[in-house]
């Protein structure tokens, strides 16, 4: 049954991170497309996606009652390293492989999406899989 529910949470992040994808490479092709560097694209466009994606996997994703207080920072941590891998990705795929941007912008996305989902279940949202509601 844990294993079932697992698999449920995951398709949903998976959902979450689609809606989030769109969002996030949206803006960063778009601004990429009118001129700004690849790597301020990702970062803007990263930005406004831990926003979007905080929202969308706390309420449908993970059902989380805790307090954004409390819960919130865990969120940013969790997805500040995996944008931290997600960036150094970019950059070793730009400047060492020498990998075309838009590619290289994938490659990094899904590092981001593959550890962030680790980081969020087991960090992030762990209680709320176990269980507990952390409403404290």
């Amino acid at each position: 049954m844990l294993k079932q529910e697992s698999i449920r949470v995951f398709l949903k992040y998976l959902l979450v991170g689609i809606i989030n994808t769109i969002v996030g490479y949206g803006i960063i092709f778009s601004l990429m497309f009118i001129g700004t560097s690849p790597e301020i694209s990702n970062i803007i466009g990263y930005a406004i996606g831990i926003i979007v994606s905080y929202a969308l996997n706390k309420i449908y994703t993970f059902k989380s009652k805790a307090h954004p207080k409390k819960e919130f920072p865990k969120f940013v941590l969790s997805l500040l390293t995996s944008y931290g891998l997600n960036f150094l990705t970019l950059i070793l795929c730009i400047h060492i492989f020498k990998i075309n941007p838009y590619i290289s912008q994938i490659i990094s996305g899904a590092v981001y999406t593959l550890s962030g989902f680790v980081f969020l279940k087991y960090f992030a949202f762990r209680n709320q899989l176990e269980g507990q509601t952390n409403e404290d």
